[in-house]
């Protein structure tokens, strides 16, 4: 790549590339030499410039644009079980951020990875869901008092129970998960889960598991 090119062009190139590759390879199979050669006259010393790892690269490409309170705020709904709904199935339908975690299903399961995925639920994504289970109560869509243990079970189950376990799963025990957790929330007089929800839930693996072949 020639000398003197803006600097964050030359980072944003690295990040599309690496995506591209992620998406291909599959991230745990993507090497930096592999960017390197797809860079073009880019060296390895250049990338380290921009990024520490290639793990940076990775959680740059999938660190959202925006905050959980500005993602979950534009869901939209007459009431907040709607919204709720709205958010859940935003999640089933973004294809390609599933398919880059999907890409990274080693390095996804690390201790690390982990660990920093739970803080973060835990003092950002959690909170926010509780405040749509309280509109909810206070529109009549939802009937708990239990607004907290809600939004925790129900992260809970979506991104560790779940999420975490999405690579190694087959159709079989994806299917008794998600249908496990509807009746879960059935059961409690919530019925967040509607078919919508459940349909596009198996697609989303559908999806993931055919393209990874």
């Amino acid at each position: 790549m020639p000398r003197g090119k803006n600097p964050e062009e030359t980072r944003q190139k690295i990040l599309d590339v690496s995506k591209k590759l992620f998406l291909e390879k599959g991230y745990d199979n993507t090497s930096i030499q592999d960017i390197v050669n797809g860079l073009g006259g880019m060296t390895k010393g250049a990338i380290y410039q921009h990024f520490k790892s290639k793990f940076e690269i990775f959680e740059t490409i999938i660190e959202p644009a925006e905050t959980a309170e500005e993602s979950l705020r534009k869901h939209k709904g007459n009431t907040g079980m709607e919204r709720l709904q709205s958010a859940i199935l935003d999640a089933f339908t973004d294809y390609s951020r599933m398919k880059l975690n999907y890409s990274a299903a080693v390095t996804l399961r690390s201790p690390r990875f982990i660990g920093e995925q739970f803080i973060e639920m835990f003092q950002v994504v959690i909170p926010e869901i509780k405040k749509i289970v309280e509109e909810g109560i206070a529109d009549g869509s939802i009937e708990t008092e239990y607004p907290e243990e809600v939004a925790d079970v129900l992260m809970m189950n979506l991104n560790s129970w779940i999420g975490l376990h999405l690579t190694v799963f087959t159709e079989e025990q994806l299917k008794r998960k998600v249908l496990f957790t509807k009746k879960l929330f059935d059961g409690i007089g919530i019925p967040i889960f509607n078919e919508e929800i459940m349909t596009e839930a198996y697609k989303m693996f559908e999806y993931i598991k055919k393209d990874s072949k």
